[in-house]
């Protein structure tokens, strides 16, 4: 029979099962239901009370979802959190790997055109050596520090018993999402990319966002390195609140409280973390804006522009975060039918 907590039960047993499983636990969980009700009614129809008995009886959804979970038997991270932190580690891995190497492609070739090497099949050799050497120098180390931060993230959901869904008792069940309340799996991926593409570039090769001359064909670095590297503990904070806010994300699979307070905070801190980062006077490379003054001495609007190119990526930063923040709210407010 179809009944709407019976779909809600089953929705909350099964959502966080492995894709390949999911459909045949749903249609199991149905023929169980459905036999214990006709066990219980024989040839009257199942009223509420009827089925609710019958839902108690067969267990909570959590219960049902260790049951099924074949990974249920790990412990460091056990369920219901494990088959998310496995997608999520799976997501944030790739995205490093694919991160880095685009880094270390743009940072080599930025190097080598800055170079002074004549010979052609000399720069090569030295071009894809620097290249092997750079990547096999930070691919490792990234990994690891990505996989440490995934794993300790998701250890500390599980043994601090962080709830990510509340599947305790069937009047608490969430209702099936429809389309308009479930979260873009693409577009979370996307942003996760983008921060580690972030971290990747800020933290490894900063030079590579520079302005090539006219005259010497050199590149100048927009940033000042040597603050770049001095408060690297604040881009990895941006960075991490980035991915948890993601994450959320991504094991909620859906608009409400959780995902918009989540939103608001991480991107608060953000933005907090992008002033501190950007407002100084001294983030910008003094030689970019000595050339971009000299190359546009004729328009003071635009000198002033790239003279305060920190301030304009702040506030592109800081829209994207308001963005974000008013997105996660209205959605979760209209998929509770408040606006």
């Amino acid at each position: 029979m179809t009944n709407d907590l019976i779909e809600r039960y089953i929705y909350a047993a099964t959502k966080r099962l492995p894709k390949k499983i999911r459909s045949d636990v749903s249609d199991e969980l149905r023929t169980i239901i459905d036999d214990m009700l006709t066990e219980r009614c024989a040839n009257t129809t199942p009223q509420e009370k009827d089925i609710r008995i019958v839902l108690t009886e067969l267990g909570t959804p959590q219960e049902l979802y260790e049951q099924y979970n074949p990974d249920s038997d790990k412990c460091l991270i056990g369920s219901p959190y494990y088959s998310t932190y496995k997608y999520v580690l799976k997501i944030v891995l790739i995205c490093t790997c694919a991160g880095i190497t685009l880094a270390m492609i743009i940072s080599t070739l930025v190097n080598a055109l800055n170079g002074t090497e004549t010979s052609y099949a000399s720069s090569s050799v030295i071009l894809l050596r620097d290249f092997f050497v750079n990547l096999f120098t930070s691919l490792p180390s990234a990994i690891v520090w990505a996989f440490a931060f995934v794993t300790i993230l998701f250890a500390i959901f599980y043994h601090k018993n962080i709830k990510i869904d509340n599947t305790g008792n069937l009047d608490s069940l969430p209702s099936v999402p429809v389309k308009k309340e479930k979260i873009s799996k693409v577009e979370t991926i996307a942003s996760i990319a983008i921060t580690i593409a972030f971290l990747s570039v800020f933290l490894i090769c900063p030079q590579v966002l520079c302005m090539i001359t006219t005259k010497t064909n050199t590149f100048i670095p927009i940033f000042n390195l040597d603050t770049i590297h001095s408060t690297w503990y604040i881009i990895i904070m941006f960075g991490v609140l980035g991915i948890i806010r993601e994450s959320v994300k991504l094991i909620e699979k859906r608009y409400n409280k959780k995902v918009m307070i989540t939103s608001v905070i991480t991107n608060v801190l953000s933005a907090v973390l992008a002033v501190i980062w950007l407002a100084g006077e001294n983030i910008l490379n003094s030689d970019f804006v000595n050339y971009t003054s000299e190359l546009f001495a004729d328009s003071d609007k635009i000198s002033a522009i790239f003279a305060n190119f920190h301030l304009f990526f702040m506030g592109c930063i800081l829209l994207a975060l308001a963005i974000d923040t008013l997105d996660a709210v209205v959605k979760t407010l209209k998929s509770q039918n408040k606006i």
